[in-house]
């Protein structure tokens, strides 16, 4: 069954446009706002007290505060929709803290990496007339202040991002950072390489760009994929994005992409690519050689990589082959040399001649493995959540999580010690007009949090945690022809 929602094309990633994103405007003197939902006993929805926003009275907050009549804007802000006790959201303690320049910044595709010290990594992307650029901003404080942002694209304009293919960061054990994006050459050719850029000192330095891809050179062929890879021309014009990173050691980094070197040069989207890793010895300052992970991958589905402590590394990535979208899981069991399992985590059969851009998700905090998060198509469209195992793959039995939701999509996964957060980008099924970041905790006994949902009209949502009961969540809130990217502090109460 294909899912009307997304059968949507997008335009060819390596064309890079500019104009299928609307444009962001500065501070329109609109409030910060944040969303809290919860229910009222009777069953209708309410709004929390603290600062939240009543979602129809957007345009009327709006309104007023551009006439100049704060007081009243602010006790329409402050009004709680019904007048029982918040109950749902009890569980979680949010608290805005979006970096003041980004109040007048055009920026999109946001995303978070944080370590266990406080480091904080916020990358996004702008644009102008020219192209994309790629911004990096640091904190020391898990997140409460960031620095100025620092442009990291040698050559203005010449990132390549979008939401599913968007720029990604990854901290080391003792604050190694590298970022990796896509990036248009300065040929004439149509093709993006993978950059990246990597510190030794958690961001304050940084080394140059360096391309991960070595398409002019011979790149080891698995055996298992040597009869695909017979025969074929490189692609002058190959597209190589949607980085996944992750260190196994203070110098030893792993990166995985989608690559459409193999892929025949055609108009328009490829049905299938193929999914390449590499490894660097000296935390991404330079890179060895390609290798081909998987021949038949979804071309538009963001592959996402974890490692342990004792080198394992699990790839969580969407197959391809006849055009059926399921989720899949390589596990290497010798720091990224090979791939010893490759499986599928569960067999959906979601058949869809589209590009869904849902690439699945990861996390890795239980012995042996974490939990799997992926959207399908097929059957009960959704998002499902599952454990895995290194050594197995799929280990349990999947769970739907789309209780008080529609149009549940685009997972993300964040470790807090035994709790997994749980964040997907849905419409809350008392209000279908709007689109928010419903985020949820995980035990390791099963129990599940009531969903408590962020923004009011958001895409491009992203989760990482900072320590066992505290993470960071950023996204775009799109108001009326605008967008904007903001960021929040989430801490889990103490029971």
């Amino acid at each position: 069954m294909e899912n009307a929602s997304l059968l949507v094309l997008r335009e060819r990633r390596r064309e890079d446009p500019l104009s299928h994103r609307g444009r962001l405007r500065g501070n329109d003197l609109r409030p910060m706002l944040l969303q809290g939902v919860s229910h009222c006993r009777e069953g209708a929805p309410r709004f929390g007290t603290q600062a939240h926003l009543v979602l129809g009275r957007l345009g009327a907050i709006a309104r007023l505060a551009r006439t100049g009549r704060a007081l009243f804007a602010a006790l329409l802000v402050l009004t709680p929709g019904c007048a029982s006790p918040r109950r749902s959201a009890d569980w979680l303690i949010v608290r805005e803290v979006t970096p003041p320049y980004l109040l007048h910044q055009r920026a999109a595709d946001p995303a978070l990496t944080a370590d266990r010290h406080g480091r904080v990594a916020l990358t996004f992307v702008t644009r102008d007339s020219i192209g994309k650029d790629l911004w990096l901003s640091l904190s020391r404080d898990s997140g409460t202040t960031f620095s100025s942002p620092v442009r990291l694209n040698a050559r203005h304009g010449s990132v390549n991002s979008y939401s599913e293919a968007r720029p990604i960061a990854a901290f080391g054990p003792s604050g190694e950072l590298a970022v990796a994006w896509g990036e248009r050459r300065s040929d004439t050719s149509r093709a993006v390489d993978l950059v990246v850029r990597a510190s030794g000192d958690g961001g304050v330095t940084l080394g140059p760009p360096v391309v991960v891809n070595n398409d002019l050179k011979a790149v080891p062929i698995a055996r298992r994929h040597w009869n695909w890879y017979r025969g074929r021309r490189l692609n002058p014009h190959a597209y190589h994005g949607f980085p996944a990173l992750t260190f196994l050691s203070s110098d030893s980094l792993f990166a995985a992409w989608l690559d459409e070197r193999d892929v025949p040069d055609m108009e328009g989207e490829p049905s299938t690519s193929a999914l390449y890793g590499a490894l660097s010895s000296n935390g991404g300052q330079s890179w060895g050689a390609n290798q081909m992970l998987a021949d038949s991958v979804c071309p538009c589905c963001r592959p996402m990589a974890l490692s342990d402590p004792s080198g394992k590394i699990a790839v969580a990535y969407r197959r391809g082959a006849r055009d059926l979208r399921d989720p899949a899981l390589l596990v290497s069991f010798d720091g990224g040399r090979s791939f010893a399992l490759d499986t599928l985590i569960f067999t959906d059969r979601w058949l869809l001649r589209a590009c869904p851009d849902q690439g699945p998700v990861l996390s890795w905090n239980r012995e042996g493995g974490g939990y799997y998060a992926w959207y399908t198509g097929a059957g009960e469209p959704g998002v499902y959540l599952m454990p895995w195992r290194a050594d197995h793959g799929g280990a349990g039995v999947r769970q739907p999580l789309r209780d008080s939701l529609s149009d549940a999509h685009s997972p993300r996964l964040a470790s807090l010690e035994h709790t997994t957060l749980i964040a997907v980008e849905a419409r809350p099924s008392f209000d279908s007009t709007r689109t928010v970041l419903a985020v949820r905790a995980f035990t390791d006994d099963g129990s599940l949090t009531p969903w408590n949902f962020l923004g009011a009209n958001i895409e491009a949502g992203w989760v990482t945690g900072l320590d066992g009961r505290t993470a960071l969540a950023s996204w775009v809130e799109r108001e009326g022809d605008r967008k904007r990217v903001r960021l929040v502090k989430l801490r889990r109460r103490v029971p």
